[in-house]
């Protein structure tokens, strides 16, 4: 994904090679997670099988994103028209979910305070990749036991918090669990900062939190 958006930042290879660049991946995923689901047992587990579901139709939803939208933004040089507006809550509500599933081999909780709705000017499909990306690589990154906080409020502009916060930040001293010293990888999301600047949102983050603001109106102009 970084190679197919340096492609298009240089301008260096033509559309063909950017798809090329951005499909062989998605391809592979798709192709290794259905082997996967099939070679799974049929009393496996069930939230292995989910997982690996969900990993598929992301899949699927962002080769569509990359067709309907990163393609013809190389082309063109600005977004597609918004179709309509997307409510954040449901896109949050169902990335909760599925990370909820990857958080259970680390003991993870994970916790969203979100209003009945909100609305924002960002493809529903461009939505789901970015706030999905984001809340799994929060869990993911989180140590042992720890909670992961979900918040979406109006700071004034609408915007999604999360951060994770350590077990010995949770527990009194007698019930704290020896902490985790395994190093963190650090967040390598120049894709999710692409695409939140493309839909003229705003991302920011560090190694244990993200801040991501997106549009309630229109979409901002792409800079050319």
């Amino acid at each position: 994904m970084r190679r197919g958006l340096d492609v298009f930042a240089t301008g260096e290879d033509p559309a063909a090679r950017m798809r090329h660049e951005l499909h062989t991946p998605l391809t592979s995923i798709k192709a290794y997670t259905r082997l996967l689901r099939d070679d799974l047992p049929a009393n496996g587990l069930a939230d292995g099988a989910a997982c690996l579901d969900a990993i598929d139709r992301n899949a699927v939803r962002l080769e569509r994103y990359v067709d309907s939208v990163v393609l013809p933004l190389a082309a063109t040089g600005a977004p597609p028209p918004r179709e309509g507006a997307t409510d954040l809550v449901a896109v949050v509500r169902d990335a909760v979910d599925l990370a909820r599933r990857v958080a259970v081999a680390g003991a993870v909780s994970v916790h969203a305070d979100v209003p009945d709705t909100a609305r924002v000017a960002v493809d529903e499909m461009i939505c789901r990749h970015l706030v999905g990306q984001l809340v799994l690589w929060l869990t993911i990154a989180a140590p042992p036991h720890a909670h992961v906080e979900i918040a979406l409020r109006r700071d004034p502009a609408l915007c999604l918090e999360a951060r994770f916060v350590p077990a010995g930040e949770l527990t009194t001293a007698a019930q704290r669990r020896p902490s985790d010293n395994t190093p963190r990888p650090t967040p390598d999301l120049q894709v999710a900062e692409a695409v939140a600047n493309l839909c003229g949102g705003d991302l920011r983050l560090d190694a244990t939190s993200f801040r991501l603001s997106l549009p309630a109106s229109a979409l901002a102009p792409s800079p050319r």
